[in-house]
């Protein structure tokens, strides 16, 4: 969305200041990396670098919840078994979602304090199998279960996985069990990175569980067909499908959840 807008301001002539990147708290400054710009190339080859998330949440927290839902899904742990968990991750994640400088993620209540907490997510995916829009609804945030298990989580930076970071994204996810137990998972990358792209199976599967609530199978199934065939079809076709998606909830939904 905001690459669209960026570049409809560029065709009407609009422009920037390049400091945003190197000057006073710029970009460079914020995430204390250099970010490398060709202003001689006026391509768009950026776009297939294009990234997909496979949960509802930051970046930095994807290969997270691949590592907890493998855990969750082998071990089948009950909440009430769980003494602690521990997240590993590289330093800009813990700063960002773990408790670091962006301050402290221990007690959560809206979408936007959820969605870049990395203890809320972790106990999310333990308790419900899944992130989606409904772990991010403020009466699932709030619940007692959700805040009594995230009290639980211990976040930390990690420096090997620090090293690695940008290039690659890591996280280890281990679980303390009341009887003893340690589970252990740990992720480099995810599904949907640019080393290990999301399959158009799995991208449709991820549609039909977030739009099941506003369209029905019909629809969604019309709208997939108008996509892969969007190079040769006027956009129209594909905007009249979506003005027939529903705003509100108004079929029942039974997808799990991509997994």
């Amino acid at each position: 969305m905001r690459a669209l807008y960026v570049t409809s301001l560029a065709k009407r002539g609009f422009t920037g200041p390049s400091r945003i990147f190197e000057g006073p708290n710029g970009l460079e400054r914020m995430f204390n990396q250099a970010i490398p710009v060709d202003w001689e190339d006026p391509s768009l080859a950026v776009v297939k670098q294009t990234i997909l998330k496979k949960f509802c949440c930051l970046i930095h927290g994807q290969p997270v919840l691949e590592a907890t839902l493998d855990l969750k899904r082998k071990y089948r742990p009950a909440p009430g078994d769980i003494d602690s968990v521990t997240c590993d991750i590289f330093q800009s994640g813990y700063d960002i979602a773990g408790g670091g400088t962006f301050g402290s993620k221990d007690t959560p209540q809206t979408k936007e304090q959820a969605d870049y907490n990395l203890k809320y997510l972790i106990a999310a995916a333990l308790l419900d199998g899944q992130v989606g829009p409904a772990q991010l609804e403020p009466q699932r945030i709030q619940a007692a279960d959700a805040q009594a298990l995230l009290a639980r989580v211990i976040v930390r930076p990690d420096d090997t996985f620090s090293a690695r970071y940008p290039q690659d994204l890591g996280a280890r996810t281990t679980i303390h069990t009341r009887d003893g137990r340690k589970l252990v998972q740990e992720k480099l990358g995810y599904e949907g990175s640019l080393a290990n792209p999301m399959s158009w199976d799995r991208v449709v599967d991820k549609f039909h569980w977030l739009s099941e609530a506003h369209a029905d199978g019909e629809l969604r199934e019309r709208i997939i067909r108008v996509v892969q065939e969007l190079d040769s079809r006027p956009l129209s076709d594909l905007m009249e499908l979506l003005a027939a998606v529903k705003r509100m909830t108004t079929y029942p939904t039974n997808h799990p959840g991509i997994q």
